[in-house]
């Protein structure tokens, strides 16, 4: 079960049939993220992880020990649609489908769709659905244009994060979950099932105005809101919980219709982005969501190559999720037969 919206197979450049060293590149809005995973006797290790500027403001210069052979790419852009779809016909009749129209884009030639169908039965297919701008896919290609690492995939950054969650947490495969990356213009939800994806959206509904409203309604900017609230310089418990609330209710309407539709309750929070590098933010989540909640930091979860990362870059590791989930899912989809 590969949550995965664009997936490629390997290309090249591995050895027995599978990549060995994948670089996974997350292009945000407010920055540029890279990890560096290897196979190491088996075990997938983390040999480096780098933050840098946004690409939009110049093209990165990476460090060498970024320069594996091949890339994976995972992009954000609050135009980017990606959804869960219930299509009431099997899997080898839905050529014909408006995906398109589907997904509420009036101008398909200006976007990459892909699918990837999750579930099939004669009568209905899950399907997952994911469209990207042209635009950013060609602004994210651009500094790949020769040389290494070689582009395999390209991916939703949210998609991506929550693919590794999963790819790291095997047991979730068996559990009802929630799983949210939240960035900086947009939140990606998914919820499962034992062994289905049931629920995915997109939502623009970032950190960025998360705090935007919470600094307003405490009369500083975001960035004082931010630290001062997350700190605990001060208790601003009803704005922080006003600030979530319309992130929390498009939550609680996913987790509300995958419990009719497959009598199933989510008990557990699963959580990244760069806002949960303070613990005090999965707070209002966690209350408001009545779950088990917990953050994910791919670089504290992965074992990593001595000497690989400061303490520094490890505490920020839950800022790594979509370039560590695109790595992950660039190995072990070589690792297929």
């Amino acid at each position: 079960m590969d949550f995965s919206g664009i997936q490629s197979k390997a290309l090249a450049l591995f050895k027995g049939g599978r990549l060995q060293d994948v670089v996974g590149f997350d292009f945000g809005a407010t920055g540029t993220r890279a990890v560096r995973i290897s196979r190491v006797r088996e075990t997938l290790t983390v040999v480096r992880a780098w933050s840098g500027q946004a690409l939009a403001a110049a093209p990165p210069a990476y460090p060498r020990e970024l320069r594996a052979h091949a890339g994976a790419i995972a992009v954000s852009h609050p135009d980017i649609v990606s959804k869960l779809l219930s299509i009431p016909r099997p899997a080898n009749k839905i050529d014909d489908v408006p995906f398109a129209d589907l997904l509420g884009i009036s101008d398909p030639q200006a976007f990459r769709i892909a699918m990837e169908i999750q579930e099939s039965t004669a009568s209905e297919a899950f399907t997952l659905l994911a469209a990207i701008p042209d635009a950013v896919i060609h602004a994210a290609l651009r500094p790949f244009a020769q040389g290494f690492p070689a582009p395999q995939a390209i991916e939703v950054a949210g998609l991506a994060a929550i693919n590794g969650v999963v790819l790291c947490n095997p047991a979730f495969r068996d559990q009802s979950v929630i799983l949210l990356d939240l960035g900086a213009e947009t939140a990606t939800v998914a919820i499962t099932i034992p062994q289905r994806l049931a629920f995915v959206r997109q939502f623009r509904i970032g950190a960025n105005a998360i705090l935007r409203k919470l600094g307003e309604s405490l009369g500083m900017d975001a960035e004082t809101a931010r630290d001062a609230v997350g700190d605990g310089v001060i208790d601003a418990s009803e704005q922080v919980r006003a600030a979530f609330e319309p992130l929390v209710r498009q939550i609680i309407l996913g987790r509300d219709f995958v419990a009719r539709r497959h009598n199933v309750r989510s008990s557990r929070l699963s959580v990244s982005g760069g806002l949960f590098q303070r613990p005090y933010w999965l707070t209002p989540l966690q209350t408001a969501l009545a779950v088990e909640a917990a953050v994910w930091n791919p670089l504290a979860a992965l074992p990593a190559a001595a000497g690989a990362l400061a303490p520094e870059t490890v505490a920020q590791g839950c800022r790594f999720a979509a370039a560590a989930g695109a790595a992950l899912a660039a190995l072990k989809e070589s690792s297929r037969p």
